[in-house]
């Protein structure tokens, strides 16, 4: 039933429809009317709001004010109204698709708004910028922004050079958007190279560009009244610009200053340049910082550039303790101004010591070009975890973009370390080989050196890449560097001569190469050849010849070879050739400066990592020096790398320490008036602090690269009085043996015996050998040579170590047990003394421990040393003259007192001897 109704109820309805339709037609082609009515009112709306809001720079057929492509962005960031203003665009280019600037008005709102994927409209955008709408052309440089990667110009994409014409078209017709995009291209960037002439020419065409529409707005007038400031500004910002242009500058700029007017902060941090710089005006630095010290008050812009004349005591004098609370502030934190004399600051040493990790902390933050390149060097050496590694990659690019070499070369150094943040051998390689084929050196070695990868595994064989140089190109590349002396070239054959790639394997070869390398300071090469002395690759083992060479690779600057030189030290014990300072004050000060710190990372808690670090370091050898000097070597330590006085370093440290060495520390810090108490080598707050304070109170230890021993305590005598020539000492050896030779009796054979005891005196070593293992064997000998003169030669012997002579310890005791036996003792102790006073080499605690270790098996003489100290009246002595109580006096006594000038005096007499012996021939 129900269905039935239904459908009568259908039918009736259908019945009434047709009956209504001729009505119904007159009603729809009303609404019609209505409907386009209204949709052509919300077309007008739009089509105004359009035109007001978005109206493009230089289209004639603008009907509204300009609006720059800068201006469409909200300055609080709220894209809700540019939003609503893109929709307007939008539908009255719809409702009016005829008229081009809605079309390029939408286009432009649409890319101001960065919803969608824009290169979607890079056909649009293009096809405008072909009819030679300026606007379009400006927008098509800024969709290459978005996307700079492309090499090639397609359909949605658009290549470097395809953008920059287009800019420089833009610019060309006056477009004021694209004319300031100039300027900052020209001021260093991917587009183009640094030249701050041609942003003042694009300034001065700023200043006269055409007007960009139906009026001039206010951005318009604004941005064209600037121009002469900005000229200024950027004549004086650097070098280059004429005499009289600088001092116009100057002017213009100063008045600004004095007017107080919107852009006076700015023009006041160019005074302040200027006057520091004496450019356009005279060098007048205290007048400088007197402005800073106004304006700094009101102004943070300042605060950074005061920090860096307070700190450097330029114009006044200096106080780096403000200078480093002023960019330490929290507020600064973000200054990159602020971090860039921050970071500089903590790397100069002179006021906090060096503290790398901090700087390289600060140095992240600063965006000035040489902050990059010296952030990247400093990431050879230090390998800290950075947020944002890409940060740095992407500035030093945008460096090499703007054609900055010395960036490239930084950069491909950091791609080609051990750094595994920013390891990309590839990548190095593709940033060095332009630069190698315009013909830099440097480029071309590294570029060379990554030809075959795995070169300097011991693990893989190397494996030559596809591209790049073949082998014959490579080969007389190296041969051509050879010819030339440079380093590198020696360096390079040598690692292929080591892997038997490209030349036949050949160890002696690789090391002859390797030797060429370092005498001409190549660190690398320093190092691998300290490795190859002390593995016997190509060349005989010699513990001393690879210290020798390490030492010299620190000296230049190589932490590498310092680490290396550390590493040795625990196996020092027998050859005894190392310095406490080497030994324990650089261990703890590349452990504090967070170098090679193997543990970090691991999730071992830092008192443990610092107990892993440090095992066995404070056993046997470094122990002979005495606690007390061990004690000041680690807080030497600190001095050196005073970074090391974070709490949680110092309580990790704290663990590793032996608790007489604490205590030993402690008695310092009581002693210097640092701490109160009793020591008990308890390690606490107070101790920590006190220790702080202690090295706040000393001179920083400047760090310029690495700390060698000094140069007459590596070289034997001879080598280092520089009175005689090698060729005068070897004459004289000659004039010696024929004399032996022809020796008749023993008169004349004392008599040849004289002259070997002359060369010895002049600091030969051969001679000093000579006479040592025979004089307790020979009464001649002794009746030639003193007892203080073959004491002195002994110590020489025994700290310099030459191959010759062996078991120079065995013949030191031989020969003090004849003095004993002759009763001459006393002549032993105050020998002993005063080389103590003359040798630097001796000076050193644990070399010198290292000797009267020795002594201890000689009869007597402890005791003869303990006497001669007494008759000096040194202070501090202990019971027996080899303890360490005496030990740490008799240093203390040395450095105070100074040489005592029979050493220098012996040579220069033996020097002259020696040349009237030669005359008298």
């Amino acid at each position: 039933m129900s269905h039935l109704v239904r459908i009568a109820a259908l039918s009736l309805a259908s019945a009434v429809s047709l009956s209504c339709l001729p009505s119904a037609f007159a009603q729809t082609a009303n609404d019609d009317a209505i409907r386009k009515e209204r949709e052509g009112r919300e077309i007008a709306i739009a089509v105004e709001a359009c035109d007001k809001g978005a109206t493009a720079p230089l289209d004639f057929t603008a009907k509204a004010p300009p609006m720059q492509y800068i201006e469409l962005f909200p300055a609080d960031f709220d894209k809700t109204r540019l939003k609503a203003l893109q929709e307007e665009c939008q539908e009255a280019w719809v409702g009016a698709p005829k008229e081009k600037r809605l079309h390029l008005q939408w286009l432009r709102t649409t890319m101001a708004l960065g919803e969608s994927n824009l290169q979607l409209l890079t056909p649009q955008v293009r096809k405008m910028a072909d009819d030679g709408s300026a606007e379009a052309q400006y927008l098509l440089y800024q969709l290459f922004r978005l996307n700079p990667g492309s090499a090639e110009s397609s359909m949605m994409e658009i290549s470097r050079d395809e953008a920059w014409t287009a800019l420089n078209k833009a610019a060309e017709q006056g477009h004021m958007a694209a004319i300031q995009d100039m300027m900052i291209a020209y001021r260093g960037s991917t587009m183009a190279r640094r030249d701050l002439k041609q942003v003042v020419k694009w300034a001065r065409r700023l200043e006269g560009a055409p007007p960009q529409g139906i009026e001039m707005t206010g951005y318009d007038v604004k941005t064209r009244a600037r121009m002469p400031l900005m000229i200024a500004w950027t004549t004086l910002e650097e070098d280059g610009f004429t005499a009289t242009e600088n001092r116009m500058a100057f002017r213009t700029v100063e008045a600004d200053m004095k007017s107080g007017g919107e852009d006076a902060g700015w023009s006041t941090e160019v005074v302040v340049k200027s006057l520091r710089a004496g450019r356009g005006t005279r060098k007048d630095p205290v007048r400088a910082r007197e402005i800073l010290e106004a304006s700094a008050k009101t102004d943070k812009r300042m605060i950074p550039i005061l920090a860096d004349m307070l700190a450097k005591g330029e114009g006044g004098p200096e106080d780096g303790k403000r200078a480093l609370e002023m960019v330490r502030a929290p507020e600064m934190n973000n200054n990159s101004a602020a971090m860039s004399v921050l970071g500089n600051i903590l790397l100069s040493g002179k006021i906090v010591g060096y503290r790398p990790q901090e700087a390289i902390q600060a140095l992240t933050k600063s965006y000035l070009p040489e902050d990059r390149v010296r952030l990247a060097t400093l990431l050879l050496d230090y390998h800290p975890r950075l947020d944002r590694p890409e940060q740095l990659i992407d500035g030093l690019e945008r460096q090499i973009s703007a054609g900055d070499g010395e960036a490239a070369i930084a950069l491909a150094k950091l791609k080609l370390s051990d750094n595994s943040q920013f390891s990309d051998e590839p990548g190095a390689r593709a940033l060095v080989k332009p630069l190698a084929d315009e013909g830099n050196r440097e480029a071309l070695w590294l570029y060379a050196s990554t030809q075959y990868s795995n070169l300097g595994s011991t693990s893989y064989r190397p494996m030559r890449r596809e591209d790049g140089l073949s082998d014959a190109e490579l080969m007389a590349l190296i041969e051509d560097g050879i010819n030339k002396g440079e380093a590198e070239a020696f360096l390079l054959k040598s690692k292929f001569l080591r892997a038997g790639a490209l030349y036949p394997q050949d160890d002696r070869g690789a090391t002859d190469m390797l030797i060429q390398a370092a005498e001409r300071d190549n660190v690398k090469a320093l190092l691998l050849l300290g490795d190859a002395y002390g593995d016997g690759k190509g060349v005989r083992k010699d513990k001393r010849q690879r210290l020798e060479t390490w030492r010299k690779a620190a000296k230049l600057g190589s932490l590498a070879a310092k680490k290396r030189i550390t590493d040795a030290f625990t196996f020092d014990t027998f050859d005894r050739l190392m310095t406490l300072e080497e030994g324990i004050t650089w261990r703890i000060a590349l452990y504090n400066d967070g170098y090679d710190r193997r543990w970090d990372g691991l999730g071992i808690a830092s008192e443990n990592a610092a107990e892993m670090e440090f095992m066995g370091l404070f056993m046997g050898r470094a122990m002979e020096a005495g606690t007390d000097a061990v004690a000041e070597a680690i807080m030497n330590a600190f001095r050196e790398a005073p970074a090391g006085l974070d709490e949680n370093n110092l309580v990790g440290l704290g663990k590793a320490f032996p608790p007489e060495i604490k205590v030993a520390i402690e008695k310092r810090l009581s002693k210097d008036g640092f701490l109160k108490g009793q020591a008990e080598g308890f390690w606490g707050p107070d101790v920590r602090k006190a220790l702080a304070d202690w090295v706040e109170g000393q001179a920083p230890a400047v760090q310029e690269a690495s700390v060698e021993a000094p140069t007459d305590s590596d070289q034997p005598a001879q080598e280092t009085a520089g009175l005689l020539s090698k060729e005068t000492v070897g004459r004289a050896w000659d004039n010696i043996r024929a004399q032996f030779n022809a020796a008749k009796n023993d008169r004349q054979k004392r008599a040849a015996l004289g002259k070997v005891n002359t060369l010895a005196q002049y600091g030969n070593i051969d001679a000093r050998w000579a006479l040592l293992p025979n004089y307790h064997q020979s009464a001649m000998v002794r009746r030639v040579v003193s007892a203080t003169e073959i004491t002195r030669y002994g110590l020489d012997l025994m700290v310099t170590k030459p191959p010759q002579a062996e078991k120079v310890e065995f013949e030191f005791i031989f020969n003090t047990t004849q003095i004993y036996q002759d009763g001459k003792s006393r002549e032993f102790g105050q020998a002993v003394i005063a080389t103590i006073r003359d040798d630097k080499r001796m000076q050193d605690p644990l070399t010198l421990g290292g000797l009267l270790k020795q002594f201890i098996f000689a009869p007597g003489a402890c005791e003869a040393v303990l006497d001669a100290g007494n008759r000096a009246k040194i202070k501090g002595l202990g019971e027996e003259g080899c303890d360490d109580t005496t030990l740490a006096a008799l240093v203390a006594h040395a450095k105070s007192a100074g040489p005592t000038g029979i050493d220098e005096r012996n040579r220069k007499a033996a020097a002259q001897a020696i040349e009237a012996m030669l005359a008298s021939r």
